[in-house]
């Protein structure tokens, strides 16, 4: 557990389970309209978000960097709610937090790094913590052999060539997840059955990121990609891993 933790620590060197609503996330729809712009933004007090617009509000994910050492990634939905996981990544104080949220509220598992250590694990429902009671969606999953015996809880799990930190339901990664692999590349975000789906935040060994959407692995939805320098290399919709349409 310290050996996976320290590894985590490296990127600032360098309730019932809730699902998300995916019929009320932006798709190519809306993007071919249009109807869905970017934009990078300094505050008075020189904060910058980088992320997309519709309606001159948020939708997609979105990246916030803080003067005060905070990088903050979050996802809204068409409604302009929080809908997904949101990481907090404080460098100066070397934490990190997870948080789930729907409809703009906590709701959901959540944990926080700090440390080097698990600082605390638990469930909110209406924006309110109710403690570790971690509940899978039973329902939801229906490939799952219901039938069997599996983990569902807080845990790590070790792979060969990485590992995982956060969420599991059946045993399989679910959210909000850590995923680290040992060359170097980390996932921050949401699995559903195993795999990167729905909002999260990859970060590739050589330095660059992609913030945005999943669907069974592969970038799929609104995102965009900056390179180690913070500079925005790629943006729009993408499908099955690739850029399909810039924004």
């Amino acid at each position: 557990m310290k050996n996976v933790l320290k590894l985590v620590m490296l990127l600032f060197c360098g309730s019932v389970v809730a699902q998300i609503s995916y019929a009320n996330q932006i798709g190519k729809k809306e993007v071919k309209k249009e109807l869905v712009s970017f934009h990078e933004n300094t505050d008075a007090n020189g904060n910058v978000t980088y992320g997309f617009l519709m309606d001159g509000l948020a939708v997609g994910g979105q990246m916030l960097v803080t003067t005060d050492g905070k990088s903050i990634y979050q996802t809204f939905n068409k409604n302009h709610e929080l809908d997904g996981t949101k990481i907090i990544m404080d460098r100066n104080s070397g934490s990190i937090e997870l948080y789930t949220y729907r409809k703009n509220e906590k709701n959901g598992p959540a944990f926080k790094i700090a440390g080097g250590e698990i600082a605390w694990e638990k469930q909110f429902k209406n924006d309110k913590a109710t403690g570790k009671d971690y509940k899978v969606n039973h329902s939801f999953d229906y490939y799952a052999d219901k039938n069997s015996e599996s983990f569902d809880g807080f845990t790590i799990e070790k792979y060969n060539g990485s590992y995982a930190l956060g969420y599991f339901a059946y045993g399989r990664r679910a959210y909000p997840i850590i995923h680290i692999w040992d060359e170097g590349s980390s996932f921050y975000g949401q699995c559903i059955q195993g795999l990167r789906k729905e909002f999260g935040v990859y970060f590739y060994d050589d330095g660059s990121k992609y913030i945005g959407a999943w669907h069974n692995n592969y970038k799929e939805g609104l995102g965009f990609m900056m390179d180690k320098d913070g500079k925005v290399t790629e943006k729009g919709y993408y499908k099955k891993g690739s850029l399909d349409i810039a924004i």
